[in-house]
Protein backbone atom coordinates (compact mmCIF):
# COMPACT_ATOMS: atom_id res chain seq x y z
CA UNK A 1 0.00 0.00 0.00
CA UNK A 2 1.31 3.65 -0.95
CA UNK A 3 2.32 5.75 2.16
CA UNK A 4 0.66 9.01 1.78
CA UNK A 5 2.76 12.08 1.39
CA UNK A 6 2.37 14.44 3.74
CA UNK A 7 3.49 18.49 3.60
CA UNK A 8 5.01 20.11 7.16
CA UNK A 9 5.14 23.19 8.08
CA UNK A 10 5.00 25.68 11.25
CA UNK A 11 5.29 28.78 12.77
CA UNK A 12 8.41 28.30 15.33
CA UNK A 13 11.48 27.99 12.00
CA UNK A 14 12.64 24.92 10.81
CA UNK A 15 14.93 24.79 13.56
CA UNK A 16 12.58 24.40 15.83
CA UNK A 17 12.67 20.86 17.87
CA UNK A 18 8.62 20.76 17.83
CA UNK A 19 8.89 20.17 13.71
CA UNK A 20 11.63 17.88 14.23
CA UNK A 21 9.33 15.50 16.66
CA UNK A 22 6.72 15.98 13.85
CA UNK A 23 8.72 15.02 11.32
CA UNK A 24 10.30 12.03 13.23
CA UNK A 25 6.41 10.53 13.84
CA UNK A 26 4.81 11.47 10.39
CA UNK A 27 8.47 9.51 8.85
CA UNK A 28 6.77 6.31 10.18
CA UNK A 29 3.39 6.70 8.55
CA UNK A 30 3.89 8.63 5.43
CA UNK A 31 6.69 10.56 2.85
CA UNK A 32 6.87 13.48 4.70
CA UNK A 33 7.99 16.85 3.22
CA UNK A 34 9.43 19.83 5.46
CA UNK A 35 8.71 23.29 4.25
CA UNK A 36 8.88 25.71 6.91
CA UNK A 37 10.14 29.23 7.90
CA UNK A 38 13.77 29.99 8.31
CA UNK A 39 12.95 31.94 11.45
CA UNK A 40 10.45 31.96 13.98
CA UNK A 41 6.87 33.58 12.79
CA UNK A 42 4.90 33.02 15.68
CA UNK A 43 1.85 34.96 15.96
CA UNK A 44 2.11 36.38 12.36
CA UNK A 45 -1.73 34.94 11.37
CA UNK A 46 -2.57 34.70 7.93
CA UNK A 47 -0.06 37.05 6.54
CA UNK A 48 1.42 36.11 3.30
CA UNK A 49 4.31 37.67 1.07
CA UNK A 50 3.38 40.16 -1.61
CA UNK A 51 6.34 42.54 -1.51
CA UNK A 52 9.35 41.02 -1.32
CA UNK A 53 10.87 38.09 -2.89
CA UNK A 54 10.18 34.66 -0.94
CA UNK A 55 13.75 32.62 -1.34
CA UNK A 56 14.11 28.86 -0.46
CA UNK A 57 16.76 27.09 0.89
CA UNK A 58 17.52 23.67 1.38
CA UNK A 59 17.85 22.61 5.21
CA UNK A 60 19.75 19.18 6.99
CA UNK A 61 19.43 18.57 10.27
CA UNK A 62 20.72 15.45 11.94
CA UNK A 63 19.36 12.30 11.80
CA UNK A 64 18.12 12.47 8.33
CA UNK A 65 15.72 15.63 8.35
CA UNK A 66 16.02 17.39 5.35
CA UNK A 67 13.59 19.88 4.44
CA UNK A 68 13.21 23.58 3.05
CA UNK A 69 13.23 26.71 4.66
CA UNK A 70 11.23 29.93 3.16
CA UNK A 71 11.91 33.63 4.50
CA UNK A 72 8.85 34.12 4.59
CA UNK A 73 5.12 33.30 6.77
CA UNK A 74 3.63 29.93 7.84
CA UNK A 75 1.21 30.74 4.82
CA UNK A 76 3.97 31.32 2.37
CA UNK A 77 5.55 28.16 3.01
CA UNK A 78 2.31 26.20 2.32
CA UNK A 79 2.18 28.90 -0.80
CA UNK A 80 5.36 27.54 -1.82
CA UNK A 81 5.36 23.75 -1.55
CA UNK A 82 2.19 23.34 -3.44
CA UNK A 83 3.38 24.98 -6.13
CA UNK A 84 6.51 25.20 -6.72
CA UNK A 85 8.29 22.17 -4.68
CA UNK A 86 5.76 19.34 -4.56
CA UNK A 87 5.01 17.37 -8.09
CA UNK A 88 1.34 16.86 -6.64
CA UNK A 89 -0.79 17.74 -3.86
CA UNK A 90 0.08 15.89 -0.49
CA UNK A 91 -2.37 13.85 1.15
CA UNK A 92 -2.15 15.76 4.01
CA UNK A 93 -0.69 19.11 5.80
CA UNK A 94 0.11 18.84 9.36
CA UNK A 95 1.68 22.14 11.49
CA UNK A 96 3.35 22.08 14.51
CA UNK A 97 4.40 20.82 16.61
CA UNK A 98 3.96 24.99 17.96
CA UNK A 99 5.32 25.16 21.35
CA UNK A 100 2.30 26.81 23.23
CA UNK A 101 -1.53 26.14 22.83
CA UNK A 102 -3.51 27.72 20.12
CA UNK A 103 -6.63 27.82 21.96
CA UNK A 104 -9.41 30.22 22.52
CA UNK A 105 -9.52 33.82 20.86
CA UNK A 106 -5.54 33.43 20.56
CA UNK A 107 -6.54 30.96 17.33
CA UNK A 108 -6.65 33.99 15.22
CA UNK A 109 -3.15 35.09 15.47
CA UNK A 110 -1.66 31.50 15.26
CA UNK A 111 0.62 31.53 12.21
CA UNK A 112 0.68 27.54 13.38
CA UNK A 113 -3.21 27.57 12.56
CA UNK A 114 -3.20 30.01 9.28
CA UNK A 115 -0.83 27.56 7.96
CA UNK A 116 -3.33 24.59 8.18
CA UNK A 117 -5.64 26.84 7.35
CA UNK A 118 -4.06 27.52 3.98
CA UNK A 119 -3.92 23.64 3.21
CA UNK A 120 -7.57 23.26 4.12
CA UNK A 121 -8.19 26.42 1.27
CA UNK A 122 -6.20 24.43 -1.48
CA UNK A 123 -8.26 21.21 -0.37
CA UNK A 124 -6.49 19.34 1.70
CA UNK A 125 -6.77 17.71 4.82
CA UNK A 126 -5.31 20.02 7.51
CA UNK A 127 -4.18 19.92 10.73
CA UNK A 128 -2.30 22.19 13.50
CA UNK A 129 -0.75 20.77 16.34
CA UNK A 130 0.24 22.64 19.65
CA UNK A 131 1.76 21.22 22.78
CA UNK A 132 0.33 23.46 25.76
CA UNK A 133 3.99 24.41 26.80
CA UNK A 134 5.33 27.96 26.48
CA UNK A 135 9.40 27.30 26.95
CA UNK A 136 10.18 23.63 27.64
CA UNK A 137 8.15 20.90 26.19
CA UNK A 138 8.94 17.28 26.18
CA UNK A 139 7.17 16.37 22.61
CA UNK A 140 7.85 12.60 23.13
CA UNK A 141 4.33 11.94 24.27
CA UNK A 142 2.84 13.90 21.13
CA UNK A 143 4.09 11.72 18.40
CA UNK A 144 1.85 9.08 19.01
CA UNK A 145 -0.83 11.50 18.97
CA UNK A 146 -0.12 13.25 16.22
CA UNK A 147 0.35 9.93 14.38
CA UNK A 148 -3.16 8.53 15.63
CA UNK A 149 -4.83 11.44 14.55
CA UNK A 150 -2.95 12.37 11.17
CA UNK A 151 -3.79 8.19 10.38
CA UNK A 152 -7.59 8.94 10.90
CA UNK A 153 -7.72 12.02 8.85
CA UNK A 154 -6.04 10.61 5.92
CA UNK A 155 -8.28 7.92 6.11
CA UNK A 156 -11.70 9.86 6.81
CA UNK A 157 -10.73 13.04 5.62
CA UNK A 158 -12.44 16.27 6.63
CA UNK A 159 -15.09 18.71 5.49
CA UNK A 160 -14.53 21.10 2.97
CA UNK A 161 -13.12 24.33 4.87
CA UNK A 162 -12.32 22.67 7.73
CA UNK A 163 -9.49 22.28 9.34
CA UNK A 164 -8.58 20.28 12.87
CA UNK A 165 -6.75 22.00 15.85
CA UNK A 166 -5.64 19.61 18.22
CA UNK A 167 -4.40 21.07 21.63
CA UNK A 168 -1.87 18.76 23.61
CA UNK A 169 -1.23 18.88 27.18
CA UNK A 170 2.66 19.07 28.70
CA UNK A 171 2.31 15.95 30.90
CA UNK A 172 3.76 12.24 30.42
CA UNK A 173 1.37 9.59 28.75
CA UNK A 174 0.52 8.23 31.46
CA UNK A 175 -1.01 10.98 33.36
CA UNK A 176 -3.15 11.87 29.67
CA UNK A 177 -6.77 11.46 30.10
CA UNK A 178 -7.97 10.93 26.88
CA UNK A 179 -9.30 12.83 24.28
CA UNK A 180 -11.99 15.34 24.18
CA UNK A 181 -13.63 16.88 21.17
CA UNK A 182 -14.15 20.63 21.45
CA UNK A 183 -15.21 24.21 20.98
CA UNK A 184 -13.06 27.18 20.38
CA UNK A 185 -12.95 28.45 24.32
CA UNK A 186 -12.96 32.18 25.13
CA UNK A 187 -8.68 32.43 26.19
CA UNK A 188 -7.39 35.39 25.60
CA UNK A 189 -4.08 37.16 25.88
CA UNK A 190 -4.57 40.67 28.48
CA UNK A 191 -1.35 41.95 26.87
CA UNK A 192 0.33 45.23 27.71
CA UNK A 193 3.28 46.96 26.01
CA UNK A 194 6.72 47.56 28.08
CA UNK A 195 8.66 50.31 28.55
CA UNK A 196 12.28 49.59 28.04
CA UNK A 197 15.52 51.50 27.15
CA UNK A 198 18.25 50.11 24.55
CA UNK A 199 21.88 51.41 25.86
CA UNK A 200 21.95 54.09 23.76
CA UNK A 201 18.84 55.73 25.48
CA UNK A 202 16.61 55.11 22.68
CA UNK A 203 13.00 53.84 24.27
CA UNK A 204 11.30 51.01 22.87
CA UNK A 205 8.66 48.59 23.74
CA UNK A 206 8.71 45.28 24.51
CA UNK A 207 4.68 42.68 24.31
CA UNK A 208 3.91 41.21 27.42
CA UNK A 209 1.01 39.35 29.15
CA UNK A 210 -0.74 36.90 30.77
CA UNK A 211 -3.07 34.01 29.66
CA UNK A 212 -6.18 34.55 30.64
CA UNK A 213 -8.80 31.84 30.88
CA UNK A 214 -12.39 31.51 32.67
CA UNK A 215 -13.75 28.83 30.74
CA UNK A 216 -15.36 25.65 33.27
CA UNK A 217 -16.47 23.47 30.66
CA UNK A 218 -14.66 20.29 29.62
CA UNK A 219 -16.48 21.23 26.10
CA UNK A 220 -14.16 23.90 25.41
CA UNK A 221 -10.07 23.53 24.34
CA UNK A 222 -8.76 25.48 27.13
CA UNK A 223 -10.49 23.74 30.22
CA UNK A 224 -9.92 20.40 28.35
CA UNK A 225 -6.15 20.80 27.93
CA UNK A 226 -5.93 21.94 31.67
CA UNK A 227 -7.19 18.84 32.83
CA UNK A 228 -4.38 16.71 30.88
CA UNK A 229 -7.13 16.19 27.80
CA UNK A 230 -6.10 16.32 24.25
CA UNK A 231 -8.07 19.04 22.71
CA UNK A 232 -9.73 18.32 19.08
CA UNK A 233 -11.59 21.41 17.74
CA UNK A 234 -12.77 21.43 14.45
CA UNK A 235 -12.58 25.22 13.10
CA UNK A 236 -13.58 27.41 9.90
CA UNK A 237 -13.09 31.07 8.72
CA UNK A 238 -16.80 31.36 7.66
CA UNK A 239 -16.98 34.63 9.40
CA UNK A 240 -20.58 35.94 8.53
CA UNK A 241 -22.47 36.65 11.61
CA UNK A 242 -25.88 35.23 10.25
CA UNK A 243 -28.14 35.76 13.14
CA UNK A 244 -27.24 39.74 12.79
CA UNK A 245 -28.27 39.84 9.10
CA UNK A 246 -32.26 40.36 9.54
CA UNK A 247 -31.49 43.22 11.96
CA UNK A 248 -28.91 44.25 9.85
CA UNK A 249 -31.32 44.49 6.84
CA UNK A 250 -33.67 46.66 8.18
CA UNK A 251 -31.22 49.61 8.83
CA UNK A 252 -32.02 52.57 6.87
CA UNK A 253 -29.18 53.35 4.94
CA UNK A 254 -28.67 56.98 3.40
Amino acid sequence: MKKPNILITNDDGIHAPGIYALWEAMSQIGNPTVVAPNTEKSAVGHAITISDPIRIQEITRHGGFEGYSVNGTPADCVKVAIHSILDEKPDLVVSGINMGANIGTNILYSGTVSAANLGTMLGIPSIAFSLDALRKGDFSASKPITQNISTIVIEKGLPTGTLLNVNIPNCNSSDMQGYKVTEQGTEFWEDWLESREDPRGRKYFWMTGNRLNADDSMDLDGYAIANNYVSLTPIHYKLTNESFIPELKTWEMK
